[in-house]
């Protein structure tokens, strides 16, 4: 059987599970709803929902699919395989949202039966209670009795002899050596050199250490002048939003493009065309103050002159 919540995401990043409603998309929270189904969860965010709210939200639904929803003995969803994320302010704009937000509106409106704590089902005919961890009553409540503490009996810090008491150590027999016969001196055999060195002894050059150490060769890196042209008016877009907007969110997408958020929304959307030209999307700066769009713009033309 296929369950479904509806979670509501709190401004602290708590999320709590809610009632199965369309009433419940407004635009100043953020809702999961979990689907078994699909293997899926849908984020959703509405209108009025600011950047640092909608990476909170983020981060709770990817704690869902890793970990599913626990009630009772029972886990929910832990075989969600995506996160679909809607921003509705894309929606009707932007073709991935806008599709995302008719396979929402579509599960929104099936039919369902309600089961306890919030979660809901597509099937019908349905059992509404999910079991929980049984309760023992009281005649069968096990008294378990404290075992006897068994104390260890003490050891004798002494140590015992590894002999009997009656030992007789044997005694030692002298050795007897035969003394070698005295040499003359001067004679040729007390001359011999002898075999074992001692470590005070020249026993040969030591190994020489060169005056000129070996150079090692550092392979240079080369980096083009277009490139760093590149590089150079990217940065140049930061600073001029930079100077109008105390924190913003940068984000680097698949095919290449830069997009830069603040708390409340979108500024800008870009990309790199040849010849190291800006080449900003048509929805770039709408909802800002036109005063700040043409700062940024002459910001932007006066540190490209410094290239």
């Amino acid at each position: 059987m296929n369950l479904a919540l509806m979670f509501n995401v709190k401004p602290g990043g708590e999320i709590e599970a809610i009632k199965w409603s369309k009433d419940n998309f407004l635009p100043d929270i953020s809702i999961i709803v979990l689907d078994e189904g699909s293997e899926s969860l849908f984020l959703w965010h509405g209108v009025q929902q600011g950047l640092v709210a909608r990476r909170t939200a983020l981060r709770q639904a990817e704690s869902l699919k890793g970990h599913g929803y626990t009630v009772g003995k029972s886990i929910i969803g832990r075989d969600i395989k995506k996160i679909k994320e809607i921003d509705a302010r894309k929606v009707g704009k932007v073709p991935e949202d806008t599709d995302l937000d008719k396979d929402l509106q579509s599960l929104l409106d099936q039919k369902f039966t309600e089961l306890d704590n919030f979660i809901i089902t597509f099937q019908e005919g349905a059992v509404a209670p999910l079991p929980t961890t049984p309760t023992l009553k009281e005649e069968q409540k096990v008294i378990v009795e404290p075992k006897a503490e068994i104390k260890p009996e003490p050891v004798s810090s002494v140590s015992k002899p590894l002999q009997p008491v009656n030992y007789v150590p044997k005694p030692i027999k002298p050795v007897h050596s035969e003394p070698k016969p005295m040499q003359a001196v001067g004679s040729i055999e007390a001359k011999k050199p002898v075999d074992t060195a001692s470590e005070y002894e020249d026993v040969g050059p030591l190994p020489s250490i060169k005056d000129k150490p070996e150079k090692t060769v550092t392979p240079s890196i080369q980096v083009s002048k277009s490139s760093l042209t590149s590089s150079a008016k990217v940065s140049f877009v930061f600073s001029a939003i930079l100077d109008h907007f105390d924190d913003i969110w940068i984000s680097k997408k698949n095919d290449g493009s830069y997009s830069i958020e603040e708390m409340d929304g979108p500024i800008c959307t870009f990309h790199l065309k040849e010849g190291s030209k800006i080449n900003f999307s048509t929805n770039s700066f709408n909802r800002i103050d036109p005063k700040i769009k043409t700062a940024i713009q002459k910001k932007f033309i006066e540190l490209t002159k410094l290239i």
